[in-house]
């Protein structure tokens, strides 16, 4: 159990977290279980939120098979077809550090990543514990303009955390990161992609409700999420 802090997405609320034993090295079988009950991970462990007061996070994901993008979506889709998609392990790339630390500095100013942002990076290439992680990096001319984390369970994938060039916001290179993972589930006959937690009321978390059909882990089921 974490200790009590600030939540990052609602003011005036407090965070607490549920984690997965920090000394014990997270496995598949354990992590995929862990996602199906609404945990997501971060680093080398498994979390939850548990907070006192309230209970706004609700744990996401797409069917991939019934998604349909809106039109918006689709214009995104169309203009990024120029980037070529490359696959890997987690491995260290200083390109792709700065890319990490320019994304904190304009998108998170203030909240603690931007500071930390080289350790924050080499955790996130180096401690996913024995987990399937990949990386989806979208470039243009050999660039990486975007970096998707990804971890691979039995009936899906995860959205670990997606970092790309701020200044390109025209492209929207972010629902473009989900999309191509949305694609790439399909393609590889699984079910899900799991996006982590939708909060009602959070500007940080409403690009998730535009995905659709949406589901949600609520009183310890999946089912369909209006929002």
């Amino acid at each position: 159990m974490s200790s009590l802090q600030p939540c990052p997405y609602l003011s005036g609320q407090e965070e607490l977290l549920v984690l997965s034993d920090p000394h014990v090295k997270l496995g598949k079988r354990a992590y995929d279980q862990l996602l199906q009950n609404g945990f997501r991970r971060n680093g080398p462990v498994a979390y939850r939120p548990m907070c006192p007061q309230c209970a706004a996070c609700i744990s996401v994901r797409i069917p991939v098979e019934r998604f349909q993008a809106d039109r918006g979506q689709k214009r995104t889709w169309a203009r990024n077809q120029d980037l070529q998609l490359r696959v890997a392990r987690p491995y260290r790339d200083e390109q792709h550090a700065r890319l990490f630390a320019d994304y904190q500095r304009q998108r998170h100013p203030d909240g603690g990543m931007d500071l930390e942002a080289e350790r924050l990076y080499a955790e996130m290439m180096t401690e996913t514990g024995d987990v399937e992680t990949r990386l989806l990096i979208f470039e243009k001319a050999g660039e990486a303009l975007a970096v998707a984390v990804i971890d691979q369970v039995d009936n899906g994938l995860s959205a670990v955390y997606t970092f790309f060039q701020p200044d390109l916001s025209r492209r929207g290179l972010g629902i473009f990161a989900i999309m191509s993972q949305i694609e790439w589930a399909r393609r590889q006959g699984l079910s899900y992609l799991y996006l982590g937690y939708w909060v009602a009321g959070s500007p940080k978390m409403d690009y998730k409700r535009r995905f659709s059909p949406l589901e949600g882990f609520v009183a310890g089921q999946w089912r369909p999420l209006a929002c």
